[in-house]
């Protein structure tokens, strides 16, 4: 008897490792600030970004994908939550160089809104946040009360990139010495696959949120030399050319490091921009209007691909509209977990059924005098004195404001419009004094 009741546990405890060993890892990449042609798969001809393209070619790109805001703490939000943060009250940047109206110490996101990390840890996952947080600075705010076993990473929305001059970055609440820091690009990709290397006997989750190209324009001198001449319109994009470079370089190590472990095909990569690229860093937009902080596509259009092996097949292009709302329950359809109540979709649904989302309806709420809302082909932009409506199939660059021409399309998209703004709270916090804290480049 007791060899075959050591035979039976030491079978379950195979079987439950074995169910273990098959929850996917899950790594969500976020770029900063760049433009919607600045990465290769997306069509630049003069940066070249293999490994981000490796993504889209072995899994998915979307070419209508957009964030749930233009800028970034309020979109990280609702990447993080699943949730169109304007739904929990969170419209605005917390930047420097403007008064609120709350302090610092409490600004972050409501104790009652549950991030992605959260959904992850009861189920075995290893959690990590690494880089740019900029979603609360108290510790009540911090990553590891947000469901992140660890956090590598700066709270505030932007960082200096050499050597010597990151500042306030912190590894789980602790000061890290600038000095020790390398390039930081290359600083959150090692903090976050030494992780991973650690974390091996649990499935990983790993949020790498880098602030690359954000400004300031920080590069590689080696990286700057490459695009030497390649932008004589515009001298900055060779900086912000290396600088992607740089970016580029840190995917393709984190490829090189899941191979390593034997983990690339038991792992689901998102990669994703936070909001438009912004016209302070001369990011490329092309061929949309607008950038970052506007609700021009320029400002809340971007770039996005997801590699999921075994689900996606390598170059699937989904034309289906998407948001940054789907990354939350695209991981918990990975994971199995059926009980949640979000509104975004699996991309697996996006990509299946096309058809059911032809006419998919996305929501934006900037200010109080400010918003948009996308249907089907049919986009509205409401500001406090005029609106736009654009035909987006038959006109990206939104150049034809259709508003006179077809009232009834006008009145049916703002009335929607505005029953979905009634029901929001009013903002938790709001700029009282200084620059403009939605379209800012920070």
């Amino acid at each position: 008897m007791k060899p075959y009741c050591s035979f039976l546990i030491l079978l379950l405890f195979t079987i439950g490792n074995s169910l273990a060993q098959e929850k996917p890892n899950i790594i969500v990449i976020v770029s900063d600030d760049a433009g919607y042609a600045d990465f290769s798969f997306q069509s630049d001809k003069f940066i070249s970004t293999s490994n981000i393209d490796r993504i889209a070619n072995e899994g998915a790109k979307f070419t209508n994908a957009y964030v749930t805001a233009s800028v970034c703490s309020p979109s990280r939000a609702g990447l993080l939550s699943g949730i169109n943060q304007p739904e929990f009250g969170h419209i605005y940047n917390y930047i420097k160089g403007i008064t609120y109206s709350i302090d610092q110490d409490e600004y972050g996101l409501p104790h009652n809104v549950k991030l992605v990390g959260e959904y992850l840890q009861p189920l075995g996952y290893s959690t990590a946040a690494f880089g740019k947080w900029h979603e609360g600075f108290a510790e009540e705010f911090q990553p590891q009360q947000k469901g992140f076993d660890h956090f590598w990473g700066f709270l505030w929305g932007s960082n200096h990139y050499h050597t010597g001059k990151a500042i306030d970055v912190i590894d789980d609440g602790k000061p890290v010495d600038p000095a020790t820091i390398p390039y930081m690009t290359d600083a959150i990709t090692d903090e976050a696959l030494d992780f991973a290397t650690n974390n091996r006997e649990n499935p990983f989750f790993l949020y790498i949120s880098y602030n690359a190209v954000h400004s300031p324009l920080e590069a590689k001198p080696e990286h700057v030399e490459m695009f030497k001449g390649k932008f004589p319109e515009d001298p900055k994009r060779e900086i912000l050319a290396a600088m992607a470079y740089s970016l580029d370089e840190n995917v393709g190590k984190i490829f090189d490091q899941l191979q390593a472990m034997d983990e690339l095909d038991n792992t689901i990569i998102f990669f994703i921009n936070d909001n438009g690229g912004s016209k302070h860093i001369s990011a490329n937009n092309s061929p949309l209007k607008g950038y970052k902080g506007q609700l021009y596509e320029g400002g809340i259009r971007v770039p996005f691909a997801v590699r999921w092996p075994g689900k996606i097949n390598s170059g699937t292009v989904c034309h289906s509209i998407t948001s940054s709302l789907d990354i939350l329950p695209s991981i918990l359809d990975a994971v199995g977990y059926s009980k949640r109540n979000l509104e975004g979709k699996s991309v697996l649904e996006l990509i299946n059924k096309p058809q059911e989302h032809e006419h998919r309806e996305l929501y934006w709420h900037t200010s109080q005098y400010k918003g948009a809302i996308r249907t089907g082909q049919w986009k509205l932009i409401v500001n406090k004195d005029s609106h736009e409506l654009y035909n987006l199939d038959q006109d990206l660059a939104e150049e034809n404001n259709l508003l006179k021409s077809n009232p009834g399309k006008h009145l049916e998209m703002n009335e929607k419009y505005n029953q979905w703004l009634a029901q929001l709270p009013h903002p938790y916090f709001v700029p009282t004094s200084g620059n403009n804290a939605w379209e800012s480049g920070d």
